[in-house]
């Protein structure tokens, strides 16, 4: 099957159960990707099935959501799912799935992202970054990798909850924000740790604040955003597991299990943990519970900003 990896566990019990299909909706090579292809191998150990790794691109994940929801009900067809999840809906009027067609299953990890600013720029704390943007509304600017991303509106978020004016410049792609920032062009972005690392290293970088629950261990003296008072703006790229609403609870019962200990395994969640990917394994009762809360704070940011993407 093209663009697919096919998993098959231990002594092929998976001949006498239906295959799984576990859609990814972006591209082969990308961090949800290869998540994906990680876990597969011990959820499929563990449900005794086979798994298959199919990437739908296309709609910022809208035609891997799609493709669920006309699948049959019976648990064998599953999604990635990311941090964009509740955004799509929110911001595409035209679909013909809402949230409440999907089950969600586990929210497997957490990818923080970090609040820097160039090291020439003269702010070291939150505090003093929000003082000198407040000093020059409209001069400062930050930048993402497009209209709607979840950074874009959790930054838009973090210019509501701290009254700053600083200008949103939209890229193609991290890179080349990375670039700008780098030379001095924006003054903030949130990128993931993997991405700072290298110029945090350097000392091109400065991080202000990390998007994480608690304090990162490779970054002992970076505090929380909760610590600067600023714990409700998303900074952070999650990966989970969905499914149909339909599906009987029982197999969403199993299928949520089978992926929360197969990510869970100690090496996978250390080979993650050196990428800066963080395990989380929660049940599907509380990530249809964060979900929700998500969906709330940032249908609150779009009122603000007022962006459709139709």
């Amino acid at each position: 099957m093209s663009g697919g990896l096919l998993v098959v566990p231990r002594l092929l019990r998976a001949q006498a159960s239906p295959q799984i299909r576990l859609l990814v909706p972006f591209a082969a090579g990308g961090p949800m990707d290869m998540v994906a292809r990680l876990v597969a191998p011990g959820a499929a150990e563990r449900l005794g099935q086979t798994i298959v790794v199919e990437n739908r691109t296309g709609g910022t994940g809208a035609v891997a959501m799609a493709e669920v929801t006309r699948a049959r009900p019976d648990g064998t067809t599953l999604m990635i799912t990311g941090s964009s999840w509740p955004v799509v809906m929110l911001l595409n009027r035209n679909l013909s799935f809402r949230m409440a067609d999907f089950a969600p299953l586990t929210r497997m990890t957490l990818a923080p992202h970090l609040f820097v600013v160039p090291a020439a720029l003269p702010v070291r704390t939150v505090d003093e970054f929000v003082a000198e943007a407040r000093r020059r509304p409209g001069e400062w600017s930050y930048g993402t990798s497009g209209i709607g991303t979840t950074l874009h509106l959790g930054t838009e978020m973090l210019k509501m909850r701290t009254g700053i004016d600083i200008v949103h410049v939209p890229y193609r792609g991290n890179a080349p924000a990375m670039a700008d920032l780098l030379a001095g062009r924006l003054q903030t972005m949130f990128p993931t740790i993997a991405e700072a690392a290298p110029y945090l290293a350097d000392g091109r970088l400065r991080a202000l604040a990390v998007g994480y629950p608690e304090r990162i261990n490779t970054l002992p003296d970076v505090p929380t955003m909760a610590e600067v008072g600023l714990g409700d703006v998303p900074a952070a790229s999650d990966f989970g597991v969905a499914t149909q609403a339909e599906v009987p609870a029982q197999a969403r019962a199993r299928l949520s299990e089978a992926f929360r200990d197969a990510i869970r395994e100690p090496g996978l969640a250390a080979r993650l943990r050196e990428l800066g990917i963080f395990v989380v394994a929660t049940t599907a009762e509380r990530f249809a519970e964060m979900v929700r809360e998500e969906s709330e704070r940032y249908a609150e940011v779009i009122r603000f900003v007022k962006v459709t993407l139709n």
